[in-house]
């Protein structure tokens, strides 16, 4: 009994430990909620590829902190999501050939969205589309 109560010191000391331990495993879970997905989207000849894959679909879930490398092989080209009024992802990055960018944003809403080219460079630029698919937690 004396050896343990050296180990804890006094009966302060064991809510402290207690809030301590309960921290580390709530912010271990929040690390695990909160992944960093990183997906390569290239624009050519009128089509996205993701990540090597000829499917234009992004897959993540939500709270997940999503990272474009997005790239054109091409003409300019955009990534855009603005499907309509109440859509929550507005977002829309111009790339050009050999010019690529890069950005990150908050999968924070669930739900099916559709990316697409804005550019009217070339009318067949309309046709390019994507799904972007966030998982409920």
């Amino acid at each position: 009994m004396q050896m343990s109560r050296r180990l804890l010191g006094s009966s302060r000391t064991l809510p402290t430990v207690a809030a301590i331990l309960a921290a580390i495993v709530t912010t271990g879970v929040v690390l695990v909620a909160q992944a960093r997905r990183d997906f390569d989207v290239v624009s050519r000849r009128y089509s996205f590829t993701v990540s090597g894959n000829d499917r234009a679909e992004i897959h993540v879930a939500q709270n997940d902190l999503v990272r474009i490398n997005f790239s054109t092989e091409d003409i300019p080209h955009s990534f855009t999501i603005e499907d309509h009024e109440d859509s929550h992802y507005r977002i829309m990055r111009r790339a050009e050939a050999g010019k690529p960018v890069s950005f990150e944003f908050r999968a924070d809403v669930s739900g099916r969205f559709r990316f697409y080219c804005s550019l009217t460079t070339d009318s067949k630029c309309k046709g390019m589309q994507g799904t972007f698919i966030v998982d409920p937690k």
